[in-house]
């Protein structure tokens, strides 16, 4: 009875060996799982801006970028075209701002303000 007895608690003490050991394998899966999650989303983001990133390139290497540079930029134009260049404070209006008045020295100004 004492050998059945110790047989009993030593497959009860592998028992509970073996499934501490089996949770801990399933917990590092589970938490391996999350990070392939993690990593398939940061893959697909960066697809995404790869994607962006060639679009841009493309787009630089255009002509109308190219042309679009050589007026805004360098004041170039087609030939036969007239390039006008404005000053850089005209409103959208069209009006170049009047410059304004120069400033009075102090003694002017209470000399004006007394008399």
């Amino acid at each position: 009875m004492r050998q059945n007895r110790l047989i009993k608690i030593i497959i009860i003490i592998v028992g509970v060996g073996l499934i501490i050991s089996l949770s801990r394998n399933i917990y590092r899966l589970l938490k391996a799982g999350d990070q392939v999650k993690l990593a398939q989303q940061r893959l697909e983001e960066l697809e995404k801006e790869h994607q962006e990133l060639l679009g841009k390139k493309e787009y630089y290497q255009s002509e109308e970028f190219v042309e679009q540079e050589a007026r805004n930029r360098l004041s170039l134009g087609k030939p036969g075209e007239t390039v006008v260049i404005l000053p850089p404070n005209v409103g959208e209006t069209g009006e170049v701002p009047s410059t304004p008045a120069p400033e009075l020295p102090n003694w002017k100004k209470w000399l004006k303000l007394f008399f």
